[in-house]
């Protein structure tokens, strides 16, 4: 019986042996894995130009644009592997493109490394670097470089009060995040201030017949502001409940034909105003002007992101005004830039939004605005 026993379990291994033979090994399947994106952020520094040259004491402006699939939550500088400046995104979620103006001063002579790391939470980009040597007086440098024209002209010596934007910033009706955005300023903007709130923590505004508050945190103050006064804000803005309604019981139901869904209207880009110098005199090697184009969505629909021009005429020089993204119905965005002008005459600015025709619009023939300058020989 023991016998019979054995040789009955070794033919059910058998069999069982012969239904797992097969020509191909066992696949496993492995789950498919989630998580946060298997990515780093991308920083690319656009000025100061490697090995160009900056006297002591003079603030440095670092142009940078720092990229994410997810979102661009901060940026830092570093001097020498210091760090100096760290501007965040006025977002909380980060911003997938962010253009940064951060500000440096350096006290000493020498080479001076300045770097910028962009972050998405505490995962950081490779660092973008470039070398500025710093001379001891104005006269000692000779490495000039082509100026930037996203970067503004900064006069030390003028006591208007007055802000740079950081990055791309809010505008809104009050000194509160409460408060509706009505447009919003792209970094490197600078824009005098009128007013301010009791801690200094948001400052009133002025762009062109514009006036808003946009918070401190993410700008840098030039000239003198003691006399700035203190402005009460205006009411923020209250939801009205609507009435409760009573549902009879038992309830009756009417039936009906479901409806489409309508579809919104596309966008529609125009550029509405642009301000600045229309009358220039030459000095030596030309005269520099600053202009600020404003862009409203005048459409339905938010907007992708778009690029943005100003073309000098006589000459077809194209001057790009910066990228913008997430232009919602009946907002603005107010773009800087700064021309150099060489030689005298009379000049024609075509500023045209969505350069490139990335955005699908109510109307592509309303893009361009136009200004004339004069430039005079002294």
């Amino acid at each position: 019986m023991r016998k019979w026993l054995i040789s009955l379990s070794i033919f059910s291994l058998m069999i069982l042996s012969a239904c797992n033979l097969s020509t191909e090994p066992p696949v496993q399947r492995l789950p498919t894995p989630t998580g946060a994106v298997n990515t780093r952020p991308v920083v690319v520094i656009n000025s100061p130009e490697n090995g160009s040259e900056q006297p002591v004491d003079q603030q440095i402006l670092v142009s940078a644009i720092a990229s994410d699939s997810v979102g661009v939550t901060r940026v830092q500088l570093l001097a020498n592997g210091r760090i100096v400046k760290t501007i965040s995104s006025e977002s909380p979620t980060g911003s997938q493109t962010l253009n940064a103006l951060l500000d440096y001063t350096p006290r000493e002579t020498g080479s001076l490394n300045l770097s910028v790391i962009a972050f998405r939470s505490s995962i950081a980009s490779d660092p973008a670097v470039v070398t500025v040597n710093v001379r001891a007086a104005q006269a000692q440098v000779t490495a000039t470089s082509v100026p930037n024209p996203s970067v503004p002209i900064i006069n030390p010596n003028d006591p208007t009060c007055r802000l740079l934007t950081n990055v791309g910033l809010n505008v809104r009706q009050g000194p509160s995040t409460l408060y509706t955005r009505i447009s919003v300023l792209a970094a490197g903007t600078v824009v005098p201030i009128i007013g301010r709130n009791n801690d200094n923590s948001w400052w009133q505004i002025r762009v062109g017949t514009t006036i808003g508050w946009v918070i401190d945190e993410y700008v840098t103050i030039y000239g003198i502001c003691t006399n700035i006064p203190i402005v009460q804000p205006p009411p923020l803005p209250t939801n009205t409940p609507l009435p409760a309604t009573v549902t009879p019981f038992p309830p009756t139901f009417t039936p009906f034909a479901p409806s489409a869904t309508p579809v919104p209207a596309p966008a529609d880009l125009v550029v509405t105003n642009i301000s600045g110098s229309s009358n220039l005199t030459l000095d030596q090697g030309g005269v520099t002007s600053t202009y600020t184009v404003t862009i409203t969505n005048t459409g339905a629909s938010t907007t992708a992101q778009f690029n943005n021009a100003i073309t000098v005429l006589p000459g077809n020089d194209v001057i790009p005004l910066g990228v913008v993204a997430n232009l919602g119905p009946g907002e603005s965005i107010i773009l800087n830039v700064s021309i150099t002008f060489s030689q005298a005459g009379t000049y024609t600015l075509q500023a045209r939004a969505d350069s490139d025709s990335q955005v699908n619009e109510q109307s592509e023939v309303n893009n361009v605005g136009i200004f004339t300058v004069t430039v005079s020989n002294p």
